[in-house]
């Protein structure tokens, strides 16, 4: 019995020992990272990462015509102007892309030149961001099945009049939960 059923059995010991143990590094912070990079058009070299977890989203940022070099855990990634429009991005488990990271891709996708398509295959309701990315002059369309949105990139998003959400002192007082 252990993974891939439906039962762990665990056996205790008599005495526990002292263990070093690194913890995997997180890939939707290192993606975010990478995407804000872009965003910017920056130059960053992320390391102590495992590049192998990334390669779903490594693959769509170079169709996007993102510069980017492996070394070991090392990833450099590089900017450009104004990405390429990506034609198709679908969430799925790992390996694939991550589903937490469709909104930042979404937001990158925004300014490419092209249309792009993201499909949601994961969960339900993703898209709750959309209406907010069209504030600023986003061209973005949920499809009916609402799993599917079409990225128009745009020259330039602008500052949206007002941010919607919850004021910040009643977040951090607890209230609005």
């Amino acid at each position: 019995m252990g993974a891939g059923t439906d039962q762990i059995r665990v056996e205790g010991v008599s005495q526990l020992a002292s263990v070093e143990y690194s913890v995997i590094p997180d890939r939707i912070v290192a993606g975010t990272l990478m995407m804000a990079v872009v965003a910017s058009g920056g130059d960053v070299i992320l390391e102590k990462m495992i590049p192998a977890h990334l390669e779903a989203v490594t693959a769509k940022l170079r169709e996007a015509g993102v510069q980017i070099r492996k070394e070991n855990d090392r990833l450099r990634v590089q900017g450009v102007a104004r990405p390429e429009a990506v034609e198709f991005v679908r969430t799925l488990p790992y390996p694939g892309f991550p589903t937490d990271l469709q909104a930042q891709m979404m937001a990158l996708l925004t300014r490419a030149r092209g249309s792009s398509v993201i499909v949601e295959s994961v969960f339900e309701s993703r898209f709750k961001h959309v209406g907010e990315l069209n504030r600023t002059g986003a061209s973005i369309i949920v499809a009916t099945d609402t799993r599917t949105a079409i990225v128009n990139g745009v020259e330039k998003l602008t500052g949206a009049s007002e941010a919607r959400g919850w004021p910040v002192n009643t977040v951090r007082s607890g209230r609005g939960k």
